[in-house]
């Protein structure tokens, strides 16, 4: 069957994949509404011009989708204007559509219908992806009892996104996984427990943007708890690697607490941050709150031990308390701070939760959604 996937602009995570499926045999065309991220753009996240991953276009069938209006990426933009010219050709049997909550897609869902095009729906949304009022709730729920009647087959990113789905009355038979993936073997580092250093210093790596929701003001919180009650800052350095609004804030909080092991590292593209998980040890995923958090994917695949928030999606299906690492509570840089002792109090415990890392991001791989994908288009076929 044909599938056409539109997405608001290239993103390297979701390219890689579909360069993936279409060498396994399916077919998909790409339509994107902006050429955002094809050459270097202004992240208002990271404050600043950056180029995440070079050539992310080559190898897929792809087309630009006409729009009006500025070129830019958001809830109401790009205003893209075509529907049937280039989306519901003869040819075309399924609609793939990543998001549902934005005025373009939810059109494509309805026109979807009156051509008789079978839609794929692919969503971050699980119950603490944002806090909700009992309103929003309400609205969610009745949104989901009407626009169900317009999806085929929901294509989930983790359990919680699941769990989401099946607690807003969608039936388990239209709900497959397709789980958030990485290019593990573009991350894995093969001789990353060879020649160790002896009493070498921890490693911790935070990798993102530089804004409250990531949580770095916690992880320096929690820092500063383990200088003056466990003294422990000679056992472990801290990378903290990005931009954004709080650089400068962030930076004189560790000035004038005089947290000596920490180091800022501007953005950094795939390539380089390659290297700089592949010399991590610990990965911290600090965020108040994450649909997913696909760093984490990318620091298992290199060999860290991680430590997340349980407001994280990526929590319940990539981390396996004392197995791989810990899960601190949200906001809490007291209990980071213990996460952050067991670690370094145990350093024979801590090669064992890398080589457990690579184990179980190895299952969560690119083949995991080639089946997942497969599987839902026999799904839809047999309706037919």
């Amino acid at each position: 069957m044909n599938i056409k996937y539109i997405l608001s602009h290239p993103i390297h995570y979701q390219t890689a994949l579909i360069k993936f499926l279409i060498k396994k045999g399916i077919k998909i065309e790409v339509l994107f509404r902006s050429n955002m991220h094809t050459k270097k753009t202004f992240d208002p996240g990271f404050n600043r011009k950056v180029s995440i991953a070079k050539n992310v276009l080559n190898g897929i069938k792809y087309k630009y989708l006409n729009y009006l209006g500025p070129n830019k990426v958001g809830s109401i933009l790009p205003i893209t204007t075509d529907f049937k010219s280039r989306i519901f050709e003869k040819e075309t049997d399924i609609i793939w559509l990543h998001g549902i909550k934005n005025w373009y897609n939810l059109c494509l869902i309805t026109i979807a219908k009156i051509y008789k095009k079978k839609v794929f729906i692919r969503d971050e949304v699980y119950h603490k992806s944002k806090n909700r009022s009992f309103l929003n709730k309400l609205f969610n729920y009745l949104f989901y009892l009407i626009v169900d009647n317009f999806i085929d087959i929901y294509l989930a990113i983790g359990s919680q996104n699941k769990k989401y789905y099946l607690d807003h009355n969608i039936h388990k038979s239209k709900i497959v996984m397709l789980p958030y993936v990485v290019d593990n073997n573009f991350f894995l580092n093969k001789n990353k427990n060879k020649n160790k250093k002896k009493n070498k210093k921890i490693k911790f790596l935070f990798v993102g943007k530089l804004i409250k929701r990531k949580g770095v003001n916690l992880l320096l919180e929690a820092i500063k708890i383990l200088k003056y009650n466990y003294r422990l800052n000679n056992n472990c350095n801290f990378l903290i690697v990005g931009d954004g609004l709080m650089r400068n804030q962030l930076k004189k909080f560790v000035k004038d607490n005089e947290l000596k092991n920490i180091k800022f590292y501007p953005f950094k593209n795939q390539n380089e941050l390659k290297k700089i998980y592949r010399s991590a040890d610990v990965f911290i995923m600090s965020s108040t709150r994450e649909p997913w958090g696909l760093t984490v994917n990318e620091a298992m695949a290199a060999g860290n031990a991680v430590i997340s928030s349980d407001n994280v999606g990526s929590s319940y299906d990539l981390i396996k308390n004392r197995k791989n690492g810990f899960i601190f509570k949200n906001g809490n840089a007291q209990d980071l701070a213990n996460k952050i002792v067991k670690i370094v109090k145990n350093k024979k415990k801590l090669e064992k939760f890398k080589l457990e890392s690579i184990n179980i991001i190895s299952k969560w791989d690119f083949n995991a959604c080639y089946f997942g994908l497969k599987k839902s288009i026999k799904c839809v076929q047999k309706i037919n």
